[in-house]
């Protein structure tokens, strides 16, 4: 075979060795993202998550802080949420169609 030819070969396997060690480097750089990818979402659901109980109960809160002894106020704070949860059962039966 000609020498040429067998130094343009050994060249071609060189490189393609070298590409071949690159795909796989980043193969498993990829699959180490992909798992902190997945770590940060379920961190994410997660803070999401509470950040929603913590806002739930910060407006009880401060519900609650509105609410007085005081016999007006108490009957005004009844109907308001009444009012509210006639508002849910209206928004409930709207989905439920």
């Amino acid at each position: 075979m000609d020498p040429e030819l067998q130094d343009t070969l050994k060249r071609l396997i060189g490189k393609t060795e070298v590409l071949v060690e690159k795909y796989n480097a980043l193969k498993s750089e990829k699959e180490a993202v992909d798992k902190e990818n997945a770590r940060l979402k379920a961190g994410l659901a997660s803070m999401t998550e509470r950040l929603e109980k913590l806002q739930q109960d910060y407006d009880y809160l401060k519900l609650a802080r509105t609410i007085s002894t005081n016999r007006d106020e108490v009957n005004r704070n009844r109907d308001m949420l009444g009012k509210l949860v006639q508002d849910i059962d209206k928004c409930i039966s709207q989905l439920m169609e």
